[in-house]
């Protein structure tokens, strides 16, 4: 496979959604959908991310983390929103382990940030899945499918930009 393949398999890891519970102890299971191109014991990369104003958490695997630091340090490192990216996205990436119950520990700050609760939703991106405290996530899916025919419209637009 040569590493355009490997890429094109790289970005499309990660699908569909998955209510699970975390422990009292913060560990949660990933749920075997997501699991499907990870090996026991493999690192991931848990950040923090926002969107509309919503707080939640980024997670990939250590491989498309270091892809995706790799395409940051190529940018002008004196730029203010590099910067603020590698501030705020970069710096709170923070490596955890698969266990044998193929769970992972959500760092406490991590877990505070994103006011995650007993019951989460882990929802898949391509090359990252997210994990949303599962009471945000029910309220940011209904307002998306208010809105999906003109998401569906701009996207569907960005297609003939290519």
């Amino acid at each position: 496979m040569d590493s355009s393949q490997v890429r094109a398999k790289m970005a499309y890891n990660f699908r569909g959604q998955f209510l699970a519970k975390m422990d009292d102890k913060s560990r949660l299971a990933i749920p075997a959908g997501l699991r499907t191109f990870l090996s026991e014991g493999e690192e991931l990369v848990v950040t923090n991310f926002i969107y509309q104003q919503q707080s939640c958490l980024d997670v990939y695997s250590k491989s498309a983390w270091q892809n995706l630091e790799n395409r940051i340090h190529q940018l002008p490192s004196l730029n203010a929103d590099v910067q603020a990216f590698q501030r705020f996205y970069l710096s709170a990436g923070q490596a955890v382990g698969l266990d044998k119950q193929n769970r992972i520990l959500i760092p406490k700050a991590l877990k505070d940030y994103a006011n995650l609760g007993a019951e989460v939703c882990l929802v898949g991106m391509g090359e990252k899945f997210e994990i949303w405290d599962a009471s945000k996530w029910q309220k940011l899916n209904q307002s998306l499918a208010k809105s999906f025919e003109s998401i569906m419209a701009g996207v569907a637009a960005l297609e003939g930009e290519e």
